[in-house]
């Protein structure tokens, strides 16, 4: 190539990137110049001013938590001249002293919230008592939106609060706080949450609170469980947990009694065990038929080890249903003794024990079950009636939903469906998930020794006149926590009842921590609140007594 080319090259490069230069510089001037429609504009979309959070409900449609109007009163300080006359204005509409408002209004500087939470018809009244006192510019109402908990203490821990922001705190309030209350919607006004149905059932959640009221007054315990539970579905009907705490007054609550004890507490569940344990020695064909001979205290050998087992007394000659009856250590040791580690681990494992319930309550516990590996000579005689092995309420009644409905446990449910606004349903609550976890003929052998139980045994002030009720007691040691040791901790009295037996409809279970009135035992303390419970539900027309004709109406 010569040299003129060479040269030439750079230039003709430089003129093609001029002449797109130009080209491209051009179509912006068009578009920005001659495109451009004058009559397009772009606006922010409209958000809604208000979110209004949904219910929640229970089985039956009564309202336990709802959104309301309510008004909030307030000082201005800096402008009340005489916080004593201010203080006697409105005190007959608050409840609260001149002394009390006097002392509210000190918490702040310039601008102190002295009461919220009053309702329409007594916020009228202070407006007008407020403007007659001449204190219009001193002291304001304002409206505001709140939770209101027509539930009170009922349930007061599964449905849980919220906070002052109106953001979901604890309980399915927490769990459920995005449905409840989404993020405002687009082109509408007002957004409204979905609404929460549980599986609750208000009457019954109230047969429930009078037992453990009646039991806290009796025996002065340190908390109480209770849940009622379908037999056939696993839906729990109603949830205890004491010591309660009004709704509507959270901030004076304490952390103890904000504690959901049946779903987040572990403990060692005791004799009620045994029914689990004999059904998995029945259905693997161990003989529970041959009397076993209880003189109080039974030395075991396993594997080179001895270790007793004690009985609170001598039974005499125990087969299983006497060992239901009159609630056997022995018995049940020697019958399980004969059962390998793995096969009765995998049995419990299948029952759901050591294993979290699949359930919206927030920290649900799992329990704890140890793998055989970390077993002792004795662990899985004393596994067998409760001891070295921690559960929850709720996997104690989602057990015993297997034993009611011939070897078939139902998964608990706590959540029924969620509705919109208008009443549609979002989502039902209607997965097929229970499971064949024993045999037919061992679950209803263990129900039919639990009836002896309640006819002739242990549980015999779980009796309710013309219901067949079956039933365990259990009276467990629980460990102090300081020391280790049993010998000095407390006890757990419990009862665990199906009803009616003939045709199970409910599971009901009490446990007792601690009691300090004349019994410590569960047969005459948990057993008499199962028989109460089942009782409410005759009057409530939900269990039809034996020989009671029942009338269909067209």
């Amino acid at each position: 190539m010569d040299k003129d080319s060479r040269n030439k090259t750079p230039m003709i490069f430089l003129l093609i990137a001029v002449v797109l230069f130009l080209i491209f510089a051009g179509r912006i001037a068009y578009i920005i110049f001659f495109e451009n429609d004058s009559g397009k504009s772009y606006s922010d979309p409209e958000v809604a001013s208000t979110v209004v959070r949904g219910d929640i409900l229970d089985r039956n449609g009564n309202v336990l938590a709802s959104q309301v109007s309510q008004w909030t009163l307030y000082f201005r300080l800096n402008s009340i001249e005489d916080l004593t006359y201010a203080a006697m204005t409105v005190s007959p509409f608050i409840n609260m002293s001149i002394d009390e408002i006097v002392a509210q209004a000190g918490k702040y500087t310039t601008y102190a919230r002295i009461k919220d939470r009053i309702d329409m018809n007594t916020a009228s009244q202070l407006v007008n008592a407020i403007e007659d006192a001449g204190l219009s510019n001193a002291i304001d109402i304002i409206e505001n939106e709140a939770r209101s908990y027509a539930s009170l203490f009922h349930a007061c821990q599964l449905i849980g609060f919220v906070n002052r922001d109106g953001e979901g705190a604890e309980g399915l309030e927490y769990r459920f706080d995005e449905i409840l209350s989404p993020w405002p919607g687009l082109n509408e006004d007002t957004t409204y949450g979905d609404n929460l149905m549980l599986t609750v059932d208000f009457d019954i959640q109230y047969l429930v609170d009078v037992a453990v009221q009646n039991i806290a007054y009796e025996h002065d315990p340190d908390y109480i469980m209770a849940i009622v539970s379908d037999a056939k579905s696993g839906e729990i009907l109603a949830m205890s947990s004491y010591p309660w705490y009004d709704l509507n007054s959270y901030n004076l609550s304490s952390e103890e009694e904000r504690l959901n004890r049946c779903a987040v507490y572990d403990y060692e569940p005791g004799s009620v065990f045994k029914i689990f344990t004999l059904a998995k020695c029945i259905e693997v064909g161990i003989d529970t038929d041959t009397p076993f001979v209880c003189d109080g205290s039974e030395t075991f050998t396993v594997n080179g080890s001895t270790f007793t087992i004690n009985c609170h007394t001598p039974h005499g000659l125990v087969d299983g249903r006497q060992m239901i009856a009159q609630s056997c250590n022995g018995a049940i040791a020697s019958w399980v003794l004969q059962l390998s580690d793995e096969d009765f681990y995998e049995y419990l494992r299948e029952l759901g024990f050591g294993s979290r319930p699949d359930t919206a309550i927030p920290a649900t516990s799992s329990g704890f079950l140890s793998s055989p590996s970390s077993w002792s000579a004795r662990s899985k005689a004393t596994i067998s009636f409760g001891q070295e092995i921690n559960v929850n309420a709720l996997q104690i009644v989602q057990a015993a939903s297997a034993i009611a409905d011939g070897g078939i446990e139902h998964p608990v449910k706590i959540v029924k469906r969620i509705t919109s606004h208008d009443g549609s349903a979002v989502w039902e609550n209607d997965e097929k998930s229970s499971r064949r976890v024993m045999s037919e003929e061992a679950a209803d052998s263990v129900l039919d020794y639990m009836i002896t139980a309640v006819e002739s045994g242990t549980a015999s002030k779980a009796a309710v006149k013309n219901v067949t009720v079956a039933a365990k007691t259990g009276t467990a040691q629980l460990i102090n926590p300081e020391s280790g040791s049993y010998e000095d901790g407390t006890n757990l009295a419990s009862t665990l009842a199906i009803a009616p037996a003939e045709n199970p409809q409910y599971i009901v279970y009490f446990a007792i921590s601690a009691p300090r009135g004349n019994s410590i035992w569960g047969a005459d303390i948990a057993a008499p609140a199962c028989a109460s419970v089942i009782e409410g539900l005759v009057r409530q027309g939900k269990i039809i007594p034996s020989g009671q004709k029942t009338i269909q109406v067209n």
